[in-house]
């Protein structure tokens, strides 16, 4: 074959890949995978939750840390000695978290658990998880206020979480 040729057929190769380039976009060549993750735009997942948690910083950030969103594994450790049936344990506190944790400032040691109860509590399936939750708090130690969605004064939740901390 003659050198020409393949000029010409390396030219015309280049003319259509430059086409397609074109026509379809540089995407073609991109090996971009769009995530399946995105910003959640709230850390709380209601109004009732955010209102609470203005509340509560409003009364108690100066001397203590509030916490909203803090997985049960992050203030429970297990402690049994066999990792199998401690990891069996721990398993049992994957994915679920307390709505907010009164730490104090000096140690970030946590003081309160605080769960806001709404509409969903009512079910069986979340009653046992409550139920499953205050016996483990309860045995670690930990006071657990469960505050029920409704409406509530700031003065109201003052006197709740006073008495939550000072163990009444």
């Amino acid at each position: 074959m003659h050198p020409l040729i393949y000029v010409a057929v390396l030219c015309l190769g280049f003319v259509i890949a430059f086409a397609l380039y074109e026509i379809l976009g540089s995407d073609m060549y991109e090996d971009e995978v769009e995530s399946p993750y995105k910003r959640r735009r709230f850390l709380m997942d209601s109004n009732a939750e955010y209102g609470l948690f203005k509340v509560l910083v409003e009364l108690y950030g100066e001397h203590y840390y509030i916490f909203p969103q803090v997985h049960y594994s992050h203030l429970l450790e297990v402690s049994k000695h066999d990792w199998k049936e401690a990891r069996r344990q721990m398993a049992q506190l994957d994915r679920k978290s307390a709505d907010f944790v009164l730490c104090k400032k000096g140690d970030v040691s946590p003081q309160l658990v605080i769960e806001l109860d709404g509409p969903s509590h009512a079910r069986e399936r979340t009653q046992e998880r409550d139920e499953f939750i205050n016996e483990v708090l309860e045995a670690a130690g930990l006071p657990c206020l469960r505050i029920p969605v409704g409406p509530y004064t700031p003065e109201s939740i003052k006197k709740l979480v006073d008495e939550a901390l000072a163990g009444k």
